[in-house]
């Protein structure tokens, strides 16, 4: 006598698999594979790394990090890098991101993930308001803000 049970997925696959972890059945198209055995997709995932694990308040400290880096660096480029045309400015905006995502890095206890980047890029964009506040825009500061977005969602990935 066989001991065939269906996947509890796909309601209609007959299987002889178990789940190593929780005995679950399952079927060849379910089954994930581990060091240990076949598992099911729930028990073979692993959990979340603490790196991309952040908590609210290093996510309160990392936004208050980027909003005065935004701030100040929204006048430094107006101010400082602004005069400066073509690819120096460009370069400029560049080390803005990358300060940027340092800064929040940093504020975060060094964690990364979708939520730090998200943090960082809308620290660029109070960079951008300012410069709006002080300056016209033209096509090289949206070249620039997108560079430095890019840039910081990277050093954040």
């Amino acid at each position: 006598m066989s001991d065939t049970s269906f996947c509890t997925t796909h309601s209609r696959t007959p299987t002889s698999l178990k789940c190593n972890s929780c005995s679950t059945p399952i079927c060849p198209q379910c089954m994930v594979q581990s060091p240990v055995g076949f598992r099911c997709q729930q028990c073979g995932r692993g959990p979340k790394l603490p790196t991309y694990s952040v908590p609210i308040s290093l996510l309160i400290r990392a936004s208050a990090t980027a909003l005065v880096v935004g701030l100040v660096g929204g006048l430094a480029v107006a101010f400082i890098a602004r005069p400066l045309i073509g690819l120096p400015y460009i370069a400029a905006m560049g080390g803005l991101g990358y300060l940027m995502g340092e800064a929040v890095s940093a504020a975060a206890n060094r964690k990364r993930g979708r939520q730090l980047q998200v943090v960082a890029s809308a620290g660029i964009l109070v960079c951008l308001i300012v410069l709006v506040f002080i300056a016209f825009l033209d096509l090289l500061d949206l070249v620039g803000i997108g560079l430095a977005i890019y840039i910081a969602y990277l050093r954040l990935r």
